[in-house]
């Protein structure tokens, strides 16, 4: 049975020949193949082919460099004070998203360079001081931020948050951090979004990171 299907494109002519052809029948054909008239269209299908491998092997070595990043941001603040969250955010939309409004210790330069492109991933860190200590209050506020990602009618706004508690220890208390993790669609274009804590230290200063998925 012919599967082989015909069309007015040349490119998907010579590609839907290719898949529905067995390779022996190929290789009998390989000097017609590789005629004159055919190959300008297999150097052009080859060159789309390397283009779509090459950006996909970018999109690997985009991601390893991001994951090595966070794990030097991990490093840096092994013997910190500060409760350091990193922030991971995964764009699965065509939508390009900018920092509108935030709360976060960025600075400017950071905010304004901020840029999420679409189908693409990014991250970001920030540092909070912990100054959680005797009397050791319940349900001290740590830090209370928010940051809105905005492109045109899109809008989501991410909410971080750590509350400190203490419970009583056999030697001495034991603290209990509590994160505040939201994030909600607000703009006229609604999009789906979530948000999920991915990793938290057990003990002071309780650092932790987020993976923020839009789409």
């Amino acid at each position: 049975m012919n599967n082989i299907k015909e069309t007015n494109n040349k490119h998907e002519d010579l590609l839907s020949f290719f898949n529905f052809t067995s390779i022996g029948t190929l290789y009998n054909l390989t000097p017609l193949l590789f005629s004159e008239e055919n190959q300008q269209a297999l150097d052009e299908l080859i060159g789309a082919a390397q283009v779509e491998i090459i950006s996909f092997l970018e999109g690997i070595e985009s991601d390893n460099a991001l994951n090595q990043k966070i794990a030097e941001w991990r490093k840096q603040n092994q013997r910190s004070k500060n409760t350091r969250v990193i922030v991971k955010l995964i764009n699965n939309t065509p939508h390009t998203f900018k920092i509108a409004r935030t709360s976060f210790p960025l600075r400017q330069s950071e905010r304004e360079s901020f840029l999420l492109a679409p189908y693409a991933k990014t991250a970001f860190k920030s540092d909070f001081a912990y100054t959680y200590g005797a009397p050791w209050p319940n349900n001290k506020i740590m830090f209370n931020q928010f940051v809105d990602f905005i492109d045109q009618g899109v809008e989501v706004r991410f909410e971080l948050g750590m509350i400190m508690s203490k419970s009583f220890g056999v030697i001495s208390p034991r603290h209990r951090a509590t994160v505040k993790n939201r994030i909600d669609s607000i703009g006229s274009s609604k999009i789906a979004c979530t948000t999920k804590i991915t990793n938290m230290d057990e003990n002071v200063p309780f650092n932790f990171e987020v993976e923020i998925t839009l789409g």
